[in-house]
């Protein structure tokens, strides 16, 4: 069997706020929340441009994460560099989670959307425990702000910053051990 011809996969959101939404990999594709991207999605989760996709002659593509605040997994693992893609790996961008599939295969399955079970189902509501008036003056307050976020906040929803102060405890054990061991071999 042939391998497929880069023109020939595509971008399938599974699983989201945009499920349902597919996008043939041609040329490079960028993956991302703002209007300028190629994949626009609607995920809160999702940097302004997130990720990067490009095709293979292969049939194959690579993706390298475009210094997100939330990081690109495949296959639940982070991206830490360019990466390979085969057909039906499936990405994790924010909440979103997208397969990368041939024409094949949307032919043999059709599309690969994850549908919620009937009975989990429920329709959007706000919350109630949000005084409504608090939260229409919040959203309107928010909505001027535009995508970028608060800067001295968004260094903080960083993946490898949290990772860094995951740490944070050890190393502050393992000073106070260091201290404890020079203070009693002084003594």
């Amino acid at each position: 069997m042939l391998a497929p011809m880069a023109g020939e996969l595509n971008l399938e959101v599974i699983e989201g706020p945009d499920a349902g939404k597919q996008i043939m990999i041609d040329r490079p594709i960028v993956i991302g929340r703002n209007a300028q991207s190629d994949l626009v999605l609607g995920d809160g989760e999702v940097s302004g441009q997130h990720a990067r996709i490009t095709p293979s002659p292969d049939g194959t593509a690579t993706i390298e994460d475009l210094e997100s605040t939330n990081g690109t997994f495949i296959n639940h693992n982070e991206l830490m560099g360019p990466a390979h893609l085969e057909p039906g790996d499936e990405l994790l961008v924010g909440v979103t989670v997208i397969q990368l599939r041939t024409l094949e295969d949307f032919r043999a399955r059709g599309s690969g959307v994850i549908q919620l079970p009937p009975g989990l189902a429920m329709a959007e509501r706000a919350p109630t425990y949000v005084n409504p008036e608090v939260a229409r003056v919040e959203q309107a307050a928010a909505a001027p702000a535009g995508p970028a976020g608060h800067p001295t906040v968004d260094k903080f929803l960083d993946v490898r910053v949290r990772r860094r102060a995951q740490l944070a405890p050890l190393a502050f054990l393992v000073l106070i051990c260091i201290a404890l061991i020079i203070y009693f071999s002084i003594k």
